[in-house]
């Protein structure tokens, strides 16, 4: 680590030497113990929740960017760009103890949704824009022998498990649920027009998914095995090009362990309507992410300094540098003829069996300082002609980023924001933990076994409501309403 290039370049352009030192297993409790000893070094990186940042910043061991605010302005104006990060790492008191990190490609914030694009072929279907219509194809996968082998049973129209439910995010969509990004959650908030928060589980839209997803599972048009298949297994079954569709939060290439070229036999989906919901919409998950990235000890030599450098990390030469390094040193711009840009193509040298390694290993801290990471191709594939990203040569160099970027740049289509992260106080999050947890596990158990038909969606849906709120929704919400305003109140 003491030999990364990036530490010689930010002493050599800024005037900060880095001292580092590293922890490699459990770092959660020598954090803890850090703290505890107020031995809070001038820069601390991992550095927890976002409630206990805020808690311990509050008892002294943080310094308050607040009182330095004029001093940051790159990361004021990045404040303006997403103020949900503003709102994010404001404590109640209105300080800022510490620093979440945000991605904003978007590639890494809408659904990753894609269908086998032989099988479309083959059985001269197009890509579905409707409900309906993604019915009608899952039918047809099925029972006309998609993949061609001659065997009309042995496809899985549509891959579904526990560690791969990406797929339904693009689903909820189509029923009006704003669901984007790759994770999929049991528990689902939303607010409306006016601020109140709701929980969509209980709602008619939701109860309406739950029975088209169950007529799915009921006629085999998703994997039967979903709550008993095992990763390898999945994995096994994509390397025999047996799935129809899926949603993940990596890639086909990465789920069928092939080569990135792969990616050319599918095609994303996006903006899918219904009789429920007639918009083209495209969510998109929060840019920021959960957790305190960094924060400054409270007691540093060197606090007007500390500030300056994290605020050059929202710089254009500060976020590349994070991630790449410098022009020269560790990558040269290598001008790509596809997409009409200027690549930051890592450098590889002796030594190293990759540019990526060298990046991770000899280049950069990979992701310390990365408080606003941004990657050039993502953002140059929404903003090439649509049309290029049909190129065998961009599908087969970028992949699943070029298959997401063409599925979301369709004609119609709009971007619109989902439930923003959420930050919560100390009392908040201690009050929450039990309600949520137990909530969460109850969503989760009941929407398998309304899936498979255990329980019946008509005749089970009041119990399930009713079973819901007796477990102490209406604590959990307003714990949840008493956090958004908070939020609302530094975003808007």
């Amino acid at each position: 680590w003491t030999n990364l290039a990036v530490i010689e370049e930010y002493a050599n352009r800024l005037g900060i030497r880095l001292d580092c030192e590293f922890y490699q297993t459990d770092w959660a409790t020598k954090r803890t113990l850090v703290i505890a000893d107020d031995r809070v070094p001038d820069l601390i990186w991992d550095v927890g929740g976002i409630s206990d940042v805020n808690k311990w910043g509050a008892d002294g061991y943080f310094l308050n960017l607040k009182d330095y605010i004029n001093l940051m302005p790159n990361m004021q104006k990045t404040f303006e760009e997403l103020p949900d990060l503003e709102a994010f790492v404001t404590a109640s008191d209105g300080s800022i103890y510490g620093l979440a990190g945000v991605r904003v490609d978007l590639t890494d914030r809408l659904s990753r949704t894609y269908i086998n694009r032989n099988w479309l072929e083959n059985l001269n279907l197009e890509v579905p824009t409707t409900i309906d219509e993604l019915y009608d194809m899952l039918k047809a996968f099925k029972e006309q022998d998609a993949n061609g082998n001659g065997d009309p049973n042995d496809e899985v129209p549509m891959l579904y498990q526990s560690d791969y439910r990406a797929v339904e995010n693009a689903i909820m969509n189509g029923f009006g649920i704003n669901m984007g990004g790759v994770a999929s959650p049991d528990l689902l908030w939303e607010a409306d027009e006016n601020g109140k928060v709701y929980l969509v589980n209980t709602s008619d839209t939701y109860k309406e998914y739950l029975k088209f997803m169950h007529k799915l599972f009921s006629e085999g048009l998703i994997e039967q095995e979903a709550y008993t298949l095992t990763s390898d297994e999945v994995t096994n079954k994509a390397q025999a090009d047996a799935y129809g569709m899926m949603g993940c939060g990596s890639a086909p290439f990465v789920m069928a362990n092939k080569g990135i070229e792969y990616d050319a036999n599918w095609v994303g989906v996006a903006g899918l309507t219904s009789e429920f919901h007639s918009e083209k919409t495209a969510p998109m998950s929060s840019a920021v992410e959960s957790g305190i990235k960094i924060a400054i000890g409270a007691d540093t030599e060197y606090p007007e300094e500390a500030v300056k450098f994290l605020d050059y990390f929202y710089t254009e030469e500060g976020k590349l540098a994070s991630n790449r390094g410098y022009e020269g040193v560790t990558f040269d711009f290598i001008h790509d003829e596809d997409l009409d840009f200027e690549n930051p193509q890592m450098r590889c040298p002796e030594g190293y069996a990759s540019d990526e390694e060298f990046r991770y290993k000899g280049a950069t801290f990979n992701g310390i300082f990365n408080l606003y990471e941004v990657t050039a191709v993502r953002g140059a594939l929404f903003d090439v002609p649509v049309d290029t990203l049909l190129k065998d040569s961009v599908i087969e160099t970028y992949g699943w980023a070029a298959l997401t970027a063409y599925a979301n740049r369709q004609d119609g289509i709009e971007f619109i924001d989902m439930y923003p992260r959420i930050a919560y106080t100390t009392e908040e999050a201690d009050a929450r933990l039990t309600l949520y947890n137990d909530i969460n596990n109850y969503l989760s158990t009941t929407k398998a076994q309304f899936f498979t038909g255990e329980l019946d969606v008509d005749a089970d849906w009041d119990n399930y409501v009713s079973t819901v709120e007796q477990m102490g929704l209406a604590d959990l919400m307003a714990i949840e309403q008493g956090a958004y305003d908070r939020y609302l109140s530094v975003a808007q």
